[in-house]
């Protein structure tokens, strides 16, 4: 395969899958007809290129269940379990605020407007001290 990852985690699965062996990765900013003629020549010339691939095909399709199967069976368990709850995530237990990670959020602002209020502060106390008018007094 020719892979010209583009954005979110496609990069991420383009590497995993050139480690492998069973791909090419090219830049979509310096992508040229050259560069992707010979990254195609030699994805279709290289035979270890197909038999990588098969073999992960293999990998992938050896399951002990079928996914239909495996999808029957989890319905059957949460019918026979009355609704499983001990399957349930702990998320579904948390009120609204938690869950939404309000008060989270909440304590990083309050110790964001501390850290602007003491640095602005400490900005104007600097300021005046080495910006004040000097006034000496004469003395008689």
């Amino acid at each position: 395969m020719v892979m010209l990852p583009l954005f979110g985690d496609q990069g991420d699965n383009v590497q995993r899958l050139v480690s492998r062996g069973v791909a090419e990765s090219l830049s979509i900013y310096d992508l040229s007809t050259e560069k992707l003629l010979v990254a195609l020549k030699k994805v279709i010339s290289e035979k270890s290129y197909k038999e990588k691939m098969t073999k992960l095909s293999a990998i992938h399709r050896d399951r002990p269940i079928e996914p239909l199967d495996l999808a029957v069976f989890w319905t059957e368990f949460v019918m026979r379990h009355k609704g499983a709850e001990h399957l349930k995530p702990a998320a579904h237990e948390l009120n609204w605020i938690q869950y939404h990670s309000l008060d989270v959020i909440g304590f990083l602002l309050l110790i964001l407007v501390t850290v602007i209020f003491v640095t602005v502060k400490s900005c104007m106390f600097c300021f005046r001290k080495c910006f004040r008018k000097t006034q000496k007094k004469k003395k008689e």
